[in-house]
C-alpha cells in the first residue's frame, strides 16, 4: 500500500480496529467510538441494514451476549487491505453459541470518513455452521423484538 493514499486519521482508525479485533473483540465501548453517529451496518445474510450508531450498539451488544469465548475462541485476522477510503478485512471468529463451538468466516468492507467508519458491509460465510446461519436468518425477527431499527437491503 502506498502510504500517501491514506490519511493519518484513517490509518489510526485501521490500526485501532485491528488491535480491538485481535485483543479486545468483546469491548463494545472501545469499538463503538470507531463508528460515526449515522453509521449504516449491513449484514449479509440476512440482508438487513442497521441505521445509526444506537441500533448498531444494540445489535452488537445482543450478539456479544449470545456467545462466549475462551483461549481457543477468538478473532483471527486472515487478510486486510485499504485504498485509503475503504478498508476490507477478512477474519475467522470462533466462539461458543448455545454451548457449541462455532467458527465463522467474516469479511467486512468498510467506508472511512473523517477517521470513523460510516458504512460497514458484513458478509458471513454460513456454509460451515447451521447454527450461525439460523441465527442470522432470524435477525429480522429478533431485531423487531429487541427494538433494533433496520431496513431490508435484499429482497428474497
Amino acid at each position: 500500500m502506498n502510504r500517501q493514499n491514506i490519511s493519518d486519521n484513517n490509518q489510526r482508525l485501521i490500526n485501532e480496529y485491528l488491535d480491538i479485533a485481535e485483543n479486545a473483540s468483546e469491548d463494545l465501548d472501545r469499538f463503538v467510538v470507531l463508528l460515526s453517529e449515522d453509521c449504516i451496518w449491513s449484514l449479509m445474510p440476512p440482508g438487513i441494514s442497521l441505521i445509526g450508531i444506537e441500533n448498531v450498539k444494540k445489535f452488537v451488544k445482543m450478539a456479544m451476549k449470545s456467545r462466549k469465548h475462551d483461549e481457543r475462541t477468538k478473532v483471527e485476522i486472515q487478510n486486510w487491505f485499504t485504498d485509503g477510503e475503504k478498508f476490507c478485512v477478512e477474519y475467522y471468529h470462533a466462539a461458543y453459541v448455545a454451548g457449541i463451538r462455532v467458527k465463522e468466516n467474516v469479511c467486512l468492507v468498510c467506508r472511512m470518513a473523517n477517521g470513523k467508519f460510516d458504512r460497514v458491509n458484513e458478509y458471513v460465510d454460513i456454509s460451515g455452521s447451521k447454527l450461525i446461519g439460523l441465527g442470522l436468518r432470524l435477525m429480522p425477527l429478533i431485531s423487531k423484538i429487541k427494538g433494533i431499527r433496520y431496513t431490508q437491503t435484499c429482497k428474497k
